[in-house]
């Protein structure tokens, strides 16, 4: 039986979660099957006497009661509503509150989602993690051969010494690094290779510059105050001995471990957040409403510059920040997309903040990656994904500018894929014209295949630009000769909107081949 602890979160769409055994998992992948949550702010003093979990003292709104069997049939609802996990394939028990997740998932970051979905319901303490991955293990050689691979081609992991030892699925990141956030990042990148059965992220982290206790302490504590998801949050934090001691109340199970995390990223060797109390009551919106109103454009300037110089993605870069009536503009020089993104994810989750204009420019760096290279990133990338993995998708790149085709599942896949390529030694922009197949709905071939016909009648009108369909069972093959990729996708997009199953695209593409060494024709992407 294993409890889950809380990890950093650093991702563009990232959960927060405090380090399981030494892991931070993916803050990027929750927000993407996540909708809506409450906010975070720290300072504010802690109940004089800490009250029991199941019957607190007081409440800040009048909510209904929540039994463990609600709380179960939310979770359990959230999990099977999930596109990222299988939640027909996950147990859940509740008992006063702490969550036990048992079954099984297909990959290593399917279980860090589901533990994340359980610990936004309202009404979970904790959550306790006994999933199995169920996955057949890569060769130990393979496994750490792609997760070095994974490590080199990320530019936020690059520049780092991690040595990878693998066992039976089983995987060990050992070294020295700079900071706890390059510590998370690189559990983070490890942890998306397909393959992977459980990880243990043993990297030290050396601080050349430690923080007095004092200013470790403020600056915790000011991560915490300005931070969105804490933002109806009571907590007070102390530090002894480079140990964050965080005392006060939460209404969810994440915000403790969003707080957590902070105090990680803030320089705290070791958390100690036994003194957070965790109810589902204690909710407080007049305490957001204060703190926003509180917020003047200095103090938002400050919390979001602040956020900057712990967030792993942003260390070698030094973006600008003004802030006027609430709204933040971000202007500079960065030197990839997940850096740019990482930074208006940054500023949007910070209290104050009502909209951001982000300015900063991709810019190469002194020796950039050429157009072919980072298209064998981006494809090496996408195969060694646990989700993305078998599907054939086609990576094209001009002048850094990433285009991305072809068909996948699900909504969360095309973003999963898109941020996967954001993610890329060289990558200053990313074109996600991935198709998203739907349920589908039984419909005649012939009704089927006169809609496309129609379809492309009105789309590819011109002798150069020919296409032609037909269905067979539900599938559409579609055949001929188109300029460019985007022509080729819109094909796709359009047999899938005249109703067919499964489309099988066999159109030939006269200019703009996908760069690199790895295309053979269409007939590599006809689905077996």
């Amino acid at each position: 039986m294993k409890q889950h602890i809380p990890a950093v979160n650093h991702t563009l769409f990232f959960h927060p979660i405090k380090p399981r055994r030494g892991i931070f998992p993916v803050a990027l992948l929750l927000s993407l099957c996540l909708v809506g949550s409450t906010s975070v702010s720290a300072g504010e003093k802690s109940p004089a006497k800490q009250e029991t979990a199941s019957q607190p003292k007081t409440s800040d709104v009048d909510l209904k009661a929540l039994t463990d069997e609600l709380i179960m049939l939310a979770i359990d609802d959230e999990l099977r509503r999930s596109e990222a996990v299988d939640g027909h394939r996950i147990d859940v028990d509740v008992a006063q509150g702490i969550v036990t997740l048992s079954g099984h998932v297909n990959n290593y970051l399917a279980k860090e989602i589901a533990v994340g979905l359980a610990e936004r319901v309202r009404g979970t303490v904790s959550v306790i993690d006994e999933m199995v991955v169920n996955v057949e293990p890569s060769e130990d050689k393979v496994l750490i051969r792609d997760i070095q691979s994974a490590l080199k081609a990320d530019p936020g992991t690059q520049h780092l010494s991690v040595k990878v030892a693998a066992e039976r699925g089983e995987v060990t990141l050992t070294g020295e690094v700079p900071t706890t956030g390059e510590k998370t990042l690189a559990g983070e990148v490890a942890m998306g290779v397909k393959g992977l059965t459980e990880l243990e992220n043993q990297l030290k982290v050396n601080h050349k510059k430690q923080l007095s206790d004092d200013d470790m302490q403020h600056e915790i504590s000011e991560l915490i105050k300005y931070a969105v998801l804490l933002d109806d949050s009571e907590l007070e934090v102390q530090v002894k001995d480079r140990t964050a001691i965080i005392t006060g109340r939460v209404a969810r199970a994440f915000h403790k471990s969003h707080a957590d995390m902070l105090a990680y990223l803030g320089g705290a060797k070791e958390v100690d957040s036994r003194g957070v109390l965790v109810h589902w009551k204690h909710t407080n919106p007049m305490l957001r409403t204060k703190r926003y109103e509180q917020a003047t454009d200095a103090d938002i300037k400050q919390a979001v510059e602040r956020t900057f110089k712990y967030d792993p993605r942003l260390l070698s870069y030094d973006p600008k920040v003004t802030v006027k009536g609430g709204v933040v503009t971000l202007t500079g020089d960065v030197g990839n997309q997940a850096a740019q993104r990482a930074a208006d994810k940054d500023a949007r989750h910070t209290i104050g903040v009502r909209r951001v204009k982000n300015n900063l420019s991709v810019r190469w760096e002194d020796k950039p990656p050429t157009d072919q290279q980072i298209a064998d990133f981006t494809r090496a990338a996408l195969a060694r994904d646990p989700y993305l993995e078998r599907h054939n998708l086609i990576v094209e790149c001009r002048n850094a500018h990433v285009s991305l085709y072809g068909l996948v599942d699900t909504q969360f896949e095309k973003y999963h894929a898109d941020w996967i390529a954001s993610r890329q030694k060289g990558v200053v922009h990313i074109n996600d014209y991935l198709a998203v197949r739907k349920k589908w709905k039984p419909k005649s071939d012939a009704a089927i295949e006169a809609d496309l016909k129609e379809k492309l009648a009105y789309d590819f009108i011109g002798p150069d630009n020919q296409v032609s369909a037909t269905v067979e069972n539900g599938v559409a093959i579609l055949r001929g000769t188109v300029d460019s990729w985007l022509m080729w996708q819109r094909a796709l997009d359009l047999a899938i909107a005249a109703g067919a199953r499964e489309p099988h695209n066999l159109i030939e593409v006269r200019y703009g081949l996908p760069s690199g060494p790895h295309y053979y024709g269409p007939h590599m992407y006809v689905p077996r």
